[in-house]
């Protein structure tokens, strides 16, 4: 992982765990959020939006000094929110595969984490054919054994997926750039008009991989963090609504 001036938190959240109920995580969702939540096809998937998106909530309001509840978000050209409201901005994005969920908070520096889960198979060669560049899907397709094909498609997945959500733009754009290499990597959007953008690979518990991007070609250190419900929200709904989360 790389070292330099620029630190970056990266928080993982484990949906399995012990979690406040989850009406009284609801509470510190926004409008928005909560149709969203409304409209998974699933209760398990509402569970860990929720989960997901009140962590979200507090590890923010934690950073900036307000309650959680108090958190917003304005939406970017291609879904990414951003923090809206607040002269003291951060920069933080969201990942969620399986049971796990990867939040990235920076200072000031544009970012986008990603985490998966390990495909099984022959789906790992299957979507590599079908969205890898050529090379890239060969790759794949000439790793050892499906284990392998499956941790090395995961692996450039999740470095795409990083980029494209730390340059804001679509995913069908940055599948198209080469991911391939040790990390940490350089990468150049195409035709966004933007700089290069640094990506680097994160530790991740087994069965997963994950990875990080940061705009411009500037080194940054990893800080890895876990996430623990604050004791607040065992409270009654009114004081979660006036109280900062307290992470660990």
């Amino acid at each position: 992982m790389s070292d330099g001036a620029d630190p970056v938190e990266v928080w993982l959240i484990d949906c399995r765990t012990a979690y406040p109920a989850v009406d009284s995580l609801l509470a510190l969702l926004g409008p928005q959020e909560h149709r969203r939540a409304e409209a998974c096809l699933s209760p398990q998937d509402r569970r860990e939006y929720v989960i997901a998106h009140a962590a979200v909530h507090c590890i923010v309001g934690e950073r900036i000094g307000i309650a959680a509840a108090q958190v917003t978000w304005r939406i970017g050209p291609h879904g990414k929110p951003h923090l809206s409201g607040y002269a003291r901005s951060v920069e933080v994005n969201l990942s969620h595969s399986g049971d796990l969920c990867m939040v990235a908070v920076s200072a000031s520096r544009s970012v986008g984490v990603d985490i998966q889960r390990l495909a099984t198979g022959t789906t790992p060669v299957a979507l590599a054919r079908r969205y890898f560049p050529a090379d890239e899907a060969r790759l794949v397709l000439e790793a050892e054994d499906a284990m392998a094909q499956s941790e090395l498609f995961a692996r450039l997945w999740t470095r795409k997926e990083a980029f494209v959500k730390a340059v804001g733009s679509r995913l069908t754009t940055g599948l198209a750039v080469s991911m391939q290499g040790p990390a940490p990597l350089t990468a150049h959007p195409r035709a966004t008009g933007l700089g290069p953008v640094r990506v680097d690979d994160l530790e991740a518990p087994p069965g997963y991989r994950a990875a990080i991007a940061l705009t411009g070609a500037e080194p940054f250190s990893v800080v890895p963090r876990t996430w623990e419900w604050p004791v607040e929200l065992s409270q009654p709904r009114a004081a979660t609504q006036t109280q900062p989360c307290k992470g660990s």
